[in-house]
């Protein structure tokens, strides 16, 4: 499962508004409004004769920006939770020094797994 991608695509709304969407933590334009996707966890789950059945992922969705984005944040929550994703929770966090806002999100998405993903 490649959760980067599922959120991109399910990010494309925002993407195509010229909102960069990326892989990655930092950016060194990290004041200019973008999004980042991280990978935090994958797993399994459901086994059955010792193969799993479905494969778990959690992700973290930051938005960098001079100002806050609440309605971006709830923007980004409607379409991930669209396309099959659970909202875990979130944190807001300012740097004040740097004066630059992090609004931050946490999901998870759960697939079966195919037939053979195991062997």
């Amino acid at each position: 499962m490649d959760i980067i991608s599922k959120a991109a695509e399910a990010l494309r709304p925002i993407s195509e508004r010229g909102v960069r969407v990326e892989q990655g933590w930092y950016d060194s334009e990290y004041k200019k409004l973008h999004i980042t996707l991280w990978l935090l966890s994958d797993s399994e789950d459901s086994h059955s004769d010792d193969d799993a059945d479905v494969m778990k992922a959690q992700i973290q969705i930051n938005i960098w920006s001079k100002k806050d984005q609440v309605s971006l944040k709830k923007e980004i929550r409607k379409l991930l939770k669209q396309n099959g994703f659970a909202y875990l929770g979130g944190n807001d966090d300012l740097d004040a020094e740097a004066k630059v806002f992090m609004n931050a999100m946490r999901f998870e998405y759960a697939e079966e797994t195919e037939e053979n993903f195991n062997e």
